[in-house]
C-alpha cells in the first residue's frame, strides 16, 4: 500500500549535550507528553551518480519498531513530501522505481548508506488522545561508501506537527532555539551520511564569478523540474505549474546570458525545453481557463445563466485537458524527455562556458540590463502601434527581466534583486491577464457558437462572458500603459 503526505516538520542541529527544554510547557489545559525510545536503521538507495541526492530526494528502507518500510522524501517547500510504501522487500517497489524514472532513469539503484538512529520520542497529545505534534530527538551514527567509506555522528531534534494549529510548531520551535538549538541547513540526511565531494553546497571562488552563479540557478531549476516530474507520475496536476514555470526559467537564463556560453550550445537544450513547456502549457491552459470561466460564472445573476453553460465549459476543457495530459504522460515515459533530462545533467556536471564565465561578477549587472531594455522597446512599439499581438512579446521580455533578476540576486543583493523581480512580475501579471483575456475570449466565440446548434442550448450567456472578457483584456491594457 502507498501513502504520502505533506509532512510540516522543522529539524534542528543541536550539541552532543544539548539539554532537551520541557515541552510541556507549551501545552495548555489537560495536554499531556508521552516519552518512548526505538532504535532505528535506514538503508539509503541512490544512483552510482547521486541523482537523487542531487535532486535533494532521498530514498530509504527502514527497518526497526516503527515507521518501517520504503520511503521516498521530497522537497515540498518549505516542508517536505513523504511517500510511503509498506513493503518488507529488500528491492525497491516497482511503484518507487517507476515515480523515480525521471530522475534515475534507469540507472540502478543501490545501497550507499547506512543510518542507525537511537531515537527519544516525545509524543504530545491532548486530553482526547490527538497527537498534537511529535518531537524526535535523534543521535544518528552513519556509514556509507561508494567513494570513500566514511563514517560520522550526529545529534538533531526534529519537530513534527500533528493535529494541532501551526502556533505549536513555532512555539517548540522557539523553546529550541532558547537552549541553543540551531535550525538546520536545508539538506538531505543522506548528504551528512555521505562525505563524498560534492554532497555539500559548493562554496568559493568558483561560485562568486559570473559562470557559478548562472550555473546556480540552472541547477535550483533543474531540482524543480525533478520534484514537478515525480508529482506528475504520481497524479499530481498542481505540480503542472511549476514545472512550466521553472522550465521557462531555464530557458530564460539560457538565453539571458548566452554570452557566458560556447556559442549556439545552447540552442538545442533551448529547442527541447520550448517543446517540453509546450506540453506541459496545453494543461495549464486548460486549469487556468476552467477555473477562470467558473469564476465569471460565479458572479452572473442566475436569471443571466441561460443553458447547461457552465456543464459545457467543463465537459470541453476536461475533455481537451484529459487528452492534453494523456499526451503528456505518454511523451515522460518517451526517449526524447529522458534526453532532455540528461542534457540538462549534462550541462550542470560540465557547462560548455565561454571564457567569459570565469569573469568578475559584474559582467552578470550588464547582461541583466538586456532583457530589460527588450522590455521597454516592446511595451513601447505595442503601446504605439495599438497591435495587441506585441503585448504578448512584451509579457515574455518581462519574465526574462524577472527571472534574470532572481539569477542575479547573488551579485545585487537580495532586496535589489526582490524589488526588480517584483516590477517585473506585475508587469507580467497585468499582460497576462491581457492574453489569459484575449484566450478566453477565443474559447467562448466557439463555445457560443457551437451552443447554437445544440438543442437546449444557446448562445447568450457566453456573449455576456465573451463581452466581460474584451473588457478585462482592455483594462490590462490600460494598467500596463501606466507602468
Amino acid at each position: 500500500m502507498t501513502r504520502s503526505a505533506v509532512v510540516h516538520d522543522l529539524i534542528f542541529d543541536v550539541e552532543a549535550d544539548f539539554a532537551m527544554p520541557d515541552v510541556a510547557a507549551a501545552l495548555a489545559g489537560e495536554a499531556r507528553v508521552e516519552r518512548s525510545t526505538v532504535g532505528l536503521r535506514s538503508a539509503y538507495l541512490d544512483t552510482a551518480e547521486r541523482a537523487l541526492l542531487r535532486a535533494q530526494m532521498t530514498l530509504r528502507r527502514r527497518t526497526g519498531v516503527t515507521d518501517l518500510g520504503w520511503q521516498l522524501k521530497v522537497r515540498h517547500a518549505p516542508f517536505r513530501r513523504e511517500i510511503h510504501v509498506a513493503s518488507t522487500d529488500v528491492t525497491v517497489p516497482g511503484e518507487l522505481r517507476d515515480l523515480l524514472l525521471g530522475v534515475a532513469r534507469g540507472r540502478p539503484l543501490v545501497q550507499v548508506a547506512t543510518v542507525i538512529t537511537d531515537r527519544t520520542v516525545a509524543r504530545l497529545l491532548d486530553a482526547e488522545g490527538r497527537r498534537l505534534a511529535e518531537i524526535h530527538d535523534d543521535t544518528m551514527h552513519s556509514s556509507a561508501s561508494g567513494y570513500v567509506v566514511t563514517a560520522s555522528s550526529w545529534r538533531e531534534v526534529r519537530v513534527e506537527l500533528g493535529d494541532a494549529d501551526p502556533e505549536l510548531l513555532q512555539a517548540i520551535a522557539k523553546m529550541l532555539r532558547r537552549a541553543g538549538a540551531r535550525p538546520a541547513v536545508a539538506r538531505p540526511t543522506l548528504s551528512r551520511a555521505m562525505s563524498a565531494p560534492g554532497d555539500d553546497v559548493p562554496t568559493g571562488k568558483r561560485d562568486q564569478d559570473a559562470g557559478g552563479i548562472v550555473g546556480a540557478y540552472i541547477a535550483e531549476q533543474q531540482r524543480v523540474i525533478l520534484a514537478g516530474d515525480l508529482a506528475l507520475r504520481s497524479g499530481d496536476d498542481s505540480a503542472i505549474h511549476r514545472t512550466r514555470v521553472a522550465t521557462r526559467r531555464l530557458r530564460s537564463t539560457l538565453r539571458t546570458f548566452a554570452t557566458l556560453f560556447q556559442p549556439g550550445s545552447a540552442a538545442n537544450l533551448d529547442a527541447e525545453l520550448r517543446w517540453f513547456a509546450a506540453l506541459l502549457g496545453q494543461v495549464r491552459d486548460r486549469q487556468v481557463l476552467t477555473r477562470r470561466l467558473n469564476g465569471m460564472l460565479g458572479t452572473l445573476d442566475d436569471s443571466l445563466q441561460l443553458g447547461p453553460v457552465a456543464a459545457r465549459i467543463n465537459t470541453e476543457l476536461r475533455q481537451e485537458q484529459d487528452e492534453h495530459r494523456r499526451k503528456l504522460e505518454q511523451e515522460m515515459i518517451a526517449p526524447r524527455y529522458l534526453e532532455l533530462l540528461e542534457k540538462i545533467d549534462e550541462w550542470i556536471a560540465l557547462p560548455p562556458e565561454a571564457p567569459k564565465a570565469r569573469a568578475a561578477t559584474k559582467v552578470i549587472e550588464k547582461l541583466v540590463r538586456g532583457p530589460v531594455r527588450k522590455v521597454r522597446r516592446r511595451l513601447h512599439n505595442a503601446n504605439a502601434t495599438g497591435d495587441f499581438h506585441l503585448l504578448h512579446g512584451a509579457r515574455k521580455a518581462a519574465k526574462r527581466a524577472r527571472y534574470a533578476a532572481e539569477a542575479a540576486e547573488p551579485v545585487v543583493g537580495r532586496k535589489a534583486a526582490a524589488k526588480t523581480a517584483k516590477r517585473y512580475q506585475r508587469l507580467q501579471d497585468l499582460l497576462g491577464e491581457h492574453q489569459d483575456s484575449l484566450v478566453s475570449a477565443d474559447l467562448l466565440r466557439r463555445l457560443a457558437a457551437k451552443a447554437g446548434t445544440i438543442p437546449g442550448e444557446n448562445g447568450f450567456t457566453f456573449g455576456i462572458l465573451y463581452e466581460r472578457e474584451q473588457c478585462n483584456a482592455t483594462a490590462a491594457r490600460q494598467s500596463a500603459n501606466l507602468l
